[in-house]
This record gives structure tokens, sequence and C-alpha cells, in this order.
């Protein structure tokens, strides 16, 4: 649920939150960059992982209703989503990730600790 003040243009607002829903999703599951003798090893975008179509999931988003000003969206559903997946994924197997992404790798090894 969103809380954007009246909406000036709903559609653009939506698309807005869904883009920022799915960019924390990126960031929490597939993005990241790893460094090497502090320089990035992704050099090009031929690494980048970001999500993917066949990756999105069915997205659910509301925006409350009120007659307050509205107000600029920016990208809020971005710092949502890996929160989100961490507390699932603490809930379900009882380990606590704290790095993104969040890979496998590093779920099996936060249930080993």
């Amino acid at each position: 649920m969103f809380d954007a003040g009246t909406l000036a243009h709903p559609d653009g607002a939506m698309a807005q939150a869904e883009g920022s829903v799915l960019w924390g999703l990126s960031l929490a599951m597939f993005e990241g960059t790893e460094y090497r003798k502090g320089l990035p090893r992704d050099l090009n975008l031929d690494s980048y992982t970001p999500v993917r179509m066949t990756d999105v999931p069915e997205l659910d988003i509301e925006f409350l209703r009120n007659d307050h000003m509205p107000v600029g969206l920016g990208e809020p559903g971005v710092i949502s989503v890996a929160p989100a997946i961490g507390n699932a994924i603490f809930a379900a197997v009882g380990a606590r990730v704290r790095d993104l992404p969040i890979r496998p790798d590093a779920v099996r090894a936060a249930m080993g600790a």
C-alpha cells in the first residue's frame, strides 16, 4: 500500500510503484557487484543480472485513498522488498541472511551457522 496523496496521474503512479518493487526484487535476489583489488569485477552489461520478465511475480499494489496534496513517489518499493524476503527466509528456515543479493549458498551457510 502506497500513500502518495491525491494521485495526479494514476497510471504513472502505478508504473512508478511497480518499477520500484521490481527494482527492489532485482537488488534483493539477483544484482550484485564483486570487487577485486578495489575495482568492480563487472565491467560490462553481459554480467549484469537484473530481474528478467520470466522472474516477475504477480504484483498487487494499491494506493491509499485520501484528499492530501499529491506527493512524489520516488522509488518507495525498493527499500521494503529485500527485508521482506529476508524475513520470509528467516520464518521458513530460521536463517538470517543480511547481505544482498540473497543467494541460495548464503542461505545454506546461514542455516549451518
